[in-house]
């Protein structure tokens, strides 16, 4: 929970605090340092709303309003994530899908191996359009990766860029878009080709192979994605999931992640970007290497009681140099979090915020499906409402 201890940046005064401004300039003024009265709000919410609404569940009050409407409604800045869904791309007939129920079966007819990736996705996540689980990789052994590594050679990395001004017309002044890369590439050989246990297997086992694969893959993303992404209009680019204590500890992170965030984010920094990764885990151990990565935005940043670290502690360790976005763990929202703590959490969140620069409010990961309305709402009215309030 947060306390209400001395903060390393200190509130100003309310003659230094930032004029009223639209959503969009309430986010990049975050992004410049400039102290607000009131931080701005911006809260992933797409699960709640998708899902109430499959069930017939939205609340009287919104009946027939979309997610954007709400967020109008309730004074939040848009939550506007444009995903470009990079993926491995490869020549012509070396991928096979068959989807039958709720299962997926990927198959890589690759020159060197014939790799499998099977994923289960339940009725529940795609009702609420969450993404189902991997329950076999296609990388388990040394061959495996071997033939993963020849096979990059002829392959590329393929994203959508192309309708993103649309997307950032569309959002207009109610917020400023992130486009979205996802992971890295040391991430994305844990996360959708090795999984993290064979991962750190092959660390131990084949490290220099790993190395290698890791290599290649890092220049087919610096040689295909960061040309395009960098010249986009996005102000904010996220690019990075999921750094943890556990899967992502400093060694691992130093050697795996850190040079190839060091050259991207110096890439962005020189195109005008800022960069964010999406930290909804426990990183305490992680705090002064993100600054080292260059990052310039902590997004879903995830805070205690979700995670042992509080958003003081991270302004502790940031001293204002990565904007906190977060501070409402999706836990908050849920009918079992009781009452009483959920309003104390709230009060002592914008009594931290409120008057200082580096901080948005949003939640970590999403407010989930089930999440109580009622304190969705009470959250708009920290800041005030939205259209019927005249803002």
């Amino acid at each position: 929970m947060l306390t209400e201890r001395n903060h390393c940046t200190p509130p100003v005064a309310p003659a230094e605090l930032a004029p009223a401004a639209t959503r969009r300039e309430r986010m990049r003024a975050a992004f410049a340092g400039i102290a607000q009265a009131v931080p701005p709000v911006s809260i992933r919410m797409d699960l709640w709303h998708r899902d109430a609404v499959s069930r017939g569940a939205l609340p009287e009050e919104l009946a027939g309003l979309s997610e954007d409407q709400i967020e109008d409604r309730l004074g939040f800045c848009r939550s506007a994530r444009y995903r470009t869904r990079p993926y491995l791309a490869f020549p012509e007939g070396w991928v096979e899908q068959r989807d039958a129920g709720g299962e997926r079966r990927i198959r890589y007819r690759l020159p060197g191996a014939v790799l499998e990736k099977v994923v289960i996705t339940t009725d529940d996540q795609a009702r609420a359009g969450m993404r189902g689980a991997i329950v076999k990789y296609p990388v388990g052994n040394a061959a495996d990766c071997r033939a993963l590594l020849d096979a990059l050679e002829k392959a590329t990395v393929a994203a959508d860029f192309g309708g993103f001004a649309a997307f950032d017309r569309e959002v207009g002044e109610a917020g400023l878009p992130l486009l979205i890369l996802g992971s890295c590439p040391a991430h994305t050989l844990m996360l959708e080709w090795l999984g993290y246990e064979q991962f750190f297997y092959a660390m131990a086992d084949y490290p220099e192979l790993l190395a290698e694969v890791n290599g290649a893959l890092a220049r087919l993303f610096r040689r295909d994605l960061w040309a395009p992404a960098l010249r986009t209009g996005a102000e904010l680019i996220l690019h990075g999931n999921h750094f943890a204590d556990a899967t992502t500890p400093p060694r691992l992170f130093r050697r795996y992640f850190l040079p190839y965030f060091q050259a991207f984010n110096a890439a962005a920094h020189a195109a005008g970007k800022k960069v964010l990764w999406h930290a909804d885990a426990g990183m305490g151990a992680l705090l002064d290497l993100v600054i080292e990565a260059g990052f310039d935005g902590a997004d879903c940043l995830a805070t205690a009681p979700l995670v042992p670290q509080t958003l003081e502690d991270y302004d502790r360790a940031w001293s204002g140099r990565i904007v906190c976005w977060g501070g409402l763990p999706s836990i908050v929202f849920d009918p079992e979090f009781p009452e009483a703590e959920f309003r104390e959490h709230l009060r002592r969140l914008f009594a931290f915020t409120s008057g200082r620069s580096g901080f948005i409010v949003g939640a970590s990961d999403n407010v989930m499906p089930g999440a109580l309305w009622e304190r969705i709402r009470a959250v708009g009215e920290m800041v005030g409402g939205g259209e019927e309030k005249g803002q």
